[in-house]
């Protein structure tokens, strides 16, 4: 083993074993189980797949019944992280701490990626510091324990980046695996698909060699995404499918927040857009006004108001060539994912991938350009290290303290779990339970959950297309459900002793559970 590759080596396992061991500290102080509600549904999900079941969704809504019966295909969440997340379940059982572990494993694997991207663009010193900032990010510890996609998205977000520029991979097998990793993003996070033109041009102007390796990357991401895409052809009839599509339609005043969920109407985007340009003109001003709020937040990038600000300057600063050429892929990814969710649904955590970027640039403008400060002066060669060494330990502090100390959030799943056991024994495991706690039913229950309809007397509406074994409403149904009808919170004022053919079969402090009469 030549010397260089034995001390990058060290570098990486040192970079590896320093965040394993802040991330499992961290677990042991935070993780008290899953607190996230799309974490549980791809808990679900993954306990399908592990149990041979395929992609089945326990978790449904009235709209995606409009599509499919019960068992329901996943029509909503990307593929890759239930597929993996699966793996781990296998491992360590249908817990929530499987969740931990495996969103942990993608935060920890990020790290020899996120360094060997540091170094091939601003050297060793920068890398280091990159690893620790990034390793001490509050924002991507929280969601390293989340069981969320947060952690594997950023994972092959840097993953590709360093594909597609790493001077090594300059060959059709960087072509072949830039394609296939860009797949695999596209199966942990649908939203990757608009970056790929800007990989394809990046890869055309870094290769220099035709149109052939772009091709050789598309290709690889096309083979990786094809099973995937022809799985969505044969049951919904397009490659692209996913309930996602409707979201350009929510969070206006015909459809406030994700109301259209709670409906078994299937919209035509295009023409609701035709019909309703101010309500959608009105909706993207609101998300650029959300943006605009949060622009250099910790909430929407992850990292410290200091470093992004240092980020923003080394985005137009002359820094070494390597780095400057990849600016414009980054910036590009940044702003089309940006335009993309003002008009679907603006979401902060989805723009955490880019954080290990604004940390990498943020420390390599300070190291670079305290180096052109000192070209002149020999003797002073050693100060842009030392400085950067500084901005390092400043800006890790900076970064670890700037949202406020974390916090231990205790699970809802104990304040229901009595509930929960009732449904796991008097419902079957082949009828659904209608409710507003869909998502703790699906993975705590282990039951089909279908979230509840508008309103009330829309129950018989889900009963035709699903076999409804009881109606199971949560006292958070007065306050975190503002989408749907008033109708509801009367329900659980007035409290009917029948409805529809469930009866009221128990009142309990925190809900009520209504089975079919024979009960």
């Amino acid at each position: 083993m030549k010397r260089e590759h034995f001390i990058t080596l060290i570098c990486l396992s040192v970079s590896v074993l320093f965040t394993a061991g802040v991330w499992y500290l961290y677990y042991q102080r935070y993780f008290n189980g899953l607190i996230l509600n799309d974490a549980m549904d791809y808990a679900g999900i993954a306990r399908n797949v592990a149990l041979g079941k395929g992609f089945i969704s326990q978790y449904i809504t009235p709209l995606g019944l409009a599509h499919h019966g019960v068992p329901q295909p996943d029509m909503w969440r990307a593929p890759l992280w239930p597929l993996a997340l699966a793996g781990f379940q296998k491992a360590f059982g249908f817990i929530d701490e499987a969740s931990a572990l495996g969103t942990g494993f993608f935060f920890i694997a990020a790290t020899p990626v996120i360094f060997l991207l540091a170094r091939q663009w601003f050297g060793t010193l920068v890398a280091a510091g990159s690893v620790i900032i990034y390793t001490l990010t509050p924002k991507l510890l929280y969601y390293s324990i989340s069981g969320m996609t947060e952690s594997m998205s950023i994972f092959l977000m840097a993953l590709a980046v360093l594909l597609v520029s790493a001077s090594a991979l300059k060959n059709s097998y960087g072509d072949w695996l830039s394609g296939i990793v860009l797949g695999l993003f596209y199966l942990a996070r649908y939203n990757a698909l608009v970056f790929i033109p800007f990989f394809l041009i990046f890869r055309w102007l870094f290769r220099k060699e035709g149109l052939l390796p772009p091709a050789r990357l598309l290709a690889g991401f096309i083979l990786t995404t094809l099973p995937w895409l022809i799985r969505n052809t044969v049951i919904f009839g397009s490659p692209l499918f996913s309930l996602q599509k409707y979201e350009p339609v929510m969070f206006t005043p015909v459809y406030p927040d994700y109301s259209l969920y709670l409906f078994t109407t299937k919209v035509n985007v295009i023409e609701f857009f035709k019909s309703h340009p101010g309500e959608v003109i009105e909706k993207i001003t609101s998300n650029w006004a959300d943006y605009t709020s949060s622009f250099i937040s910790p909430d929407l990038n992850g990292v410290s108001v200091a470093i992004f600000i240092t980020f923003l300057a080394a985005v137009i600063l002359p820094l070494t060539k390597r780095a400057t050429g990849i600016r414009p892929l980054i910036v590009l990814c940044y702003v089309t994912q940006l335009a993309a969710l003002l008009v679907i649904h603006f979401i902060p955590r989805l723009f955490l991938i880019f954080s290990p970027f604004y940390i990498i640039f943020a420390l390599g403008a300070t190291y670079t350009l305290t180096g052109m400060a000192l070209t002149r002066f020999r003797r002073l060669k050693a100060v842009p290290g030392l400085v950067t060494a500084a901005a390092i330990l400043l800006l890790s502090f900076n970064n670890y303290t700037s949202p406020g100390p974390p916090e231990k959030y205790t699970p809802e799943r104990s304040t229901y779990s009595d509930i929960l056991y009732e449904i796991s024994a008097r419902v079957p495991d082949s009828q659904v339970v209608l409710t507003d706690m869909g998502h703790h039913v699906s993975w705590y229950g282990g039951r089909y959950a279908c979230k509840i309809p508008y309103s009330v007397d829309m129950i018989p509406e889900i009963q035709k297309r699903a076999d409804v074994g009881a109606l199971f409403i949560s006292d958070r149904i007065l306050w975190h459900m503002p989408e749907a009808d008033r109708s509801w919170k009367e329900l659980w004022y007035q409290k009917p002793k029948e409805i529809n053919g469930l009866r009221l079969y128990k009142v309990y402090e925190k809900g009520l559970l209504y089975l079919p009469s024979e009960h």
